[in-house]
């Protein structure tokens, strides 16, 4: 019989090597001078309907300063443009430049790859089943951190 704890640990493996393999996807190909954060600071970026430095941390779950450090060497390798915003000197808005747009289709073409081998391995009946309960648990573990955190303010 398999234990839960064989459940979470080959859960943890899959995102592990799946990360990995990432990571040598990236390296091979023809932006390998961007890290995996930095591929994932694009994706945000793209992700985002108004891709303000504020919004993009909060999507990423990093410090404003955190993000602020990426986007920096981003900008210096010519994959992001920073600018602020006109109507709120204080706020700064990212896009994309050509070369981060060929770079996140790169990075979208990895994710193709990784969606055939799981689907290769998942019968098409249980497809639904598998985004509910991962979608459910991702949920689950928001809310688990969102208490953490407040815990951790508590006792500051």
């Amino acid at each position: 019989m398999i234990q839960r704890v064989d459940t979470i640990e080959t859960v943890v493996d899959v995102f592990n090597i799946a990360m990995d393999i990432q990571e040598l996807y990236l390296k091979q190909g023809p932006f390998k001078q961007l890290s995996m954060s930095e591929m994932h600071v694009l994706e945000a970026v793209d992700k985002e309907s108004s891709p303000s430095m504020s919004a993009v941390a909060n999507h990423l779950n990093v410090t404003l300063g955190t993000l602020t450090t990426a986007v920096k060497k981003i900008v210096e390798k010519g994959f992001l443009i920073k600018e602020k915003s006109t109507q709120d000197q204080r706020i700064y808005y990212l896009r994309l430049t050509n070369q981060g747009k060929e770079a996140l289709k790169v990075h979208e073409q990895f994710h193709h790859e990784l969606d055939s081998i799981y689907r290769n391995r998942i019968p098409d009946e249980r497809v639904e089943w598998v985004f509910s309960t991962l979608s459910d648990i991702y949920k689950d573990l928001v809310v688990y951190r969102n208490e953490l955190l407040r815990r951790k303010d508590q006792n500051k």
